[in-house]
């Protein structure tokens, strides 16, 4: 009988030790420790978490979240198509097959949302909505903030320029013309529309 008290003791205490939620969360970043794209990424992140670099010797199995720091055009493009161009990418790819969420600091192809030819700019934001759809999402930023739009065309662009900044709420103006792609833009990206006077 003492040994079965002891295993029942044993059981109790593992059980007990598993059902406890840690102080801090453990975040993945899925870089080396030295990149320059892990900074920002830091600035962002809670003194209390707990952050976690990817090594292939010490796979992580289950942190609360993972985040990427930085997708090149390349790398979406492939992503997009179920490719990986090394190890970092593969594990994020296993992650989003493993039904995971996977958190994008930073796209690159947002950087040229002022230069890039519609048709190009259109093929990488088609791109992301694909990654979307695998589980892959932009870093949820810390704090939402409200802009004014004072076009009188609001596109999709524009929109997709507004949640690159992190903004909630645009505002736009009373007689703004409003595309079909920017109202699906807004509402996927889950950005308030407000209609406002024009400020003279």
């Amino acid at each position: 009988m003492a040994i079965d008290d002891l295993v029942q003791t044993i059981v109790r205490e593992v059980l007990k030790q598993l059902q406890e939620t840690p102080d801090c969360q453990q975040i993945l970043i899925l870089a080396r420790q030295d990149d320059v794209a892990v900074a920002p990424v830091l600035q962002h992140l809670e003194q209390s978490d707990k952050v976690v670099f990817w090594d292939p010797a010490s796979d992580i199995i289950a942190p609360a979240r993972t985040i990427l720091p930085f997708l090149s055009c390349s790398q979406m493009a492939d992503l997009a198509l179920g490719r990986t161009t090394g190890p970092l990418l593969k594990k994020a790819l296993d992650l989003l097959l493993a039904g995971k969420t996977v958190e994008v600091f930073e796209f690159e192809y947002l950087q040229y949302s002022k230069t890039a030819a519609e048709s190009l700019y259109q093929l990488y934001a088609s791109y992301e909505e694909i990654l979307r759809g695998f589980g892959l999402q932009r870093f949820a930023a810390e704090k939402q903030n409200t802009t004014r739009l004072s076009r009188r065309l609001v596109t999709e662009r524009d929109v997709i320029e507004a949640h690159q900044q992190g903004v909630s709420v645009l505002h736009v103006l009373s007689d703004a013309l409003l595309t079909p792609l920017a109202l699906d833009c807004a509402r996927e990206r889950g950005i308030q529309l407000q209609k406002t006077k024009e400020v003279k």
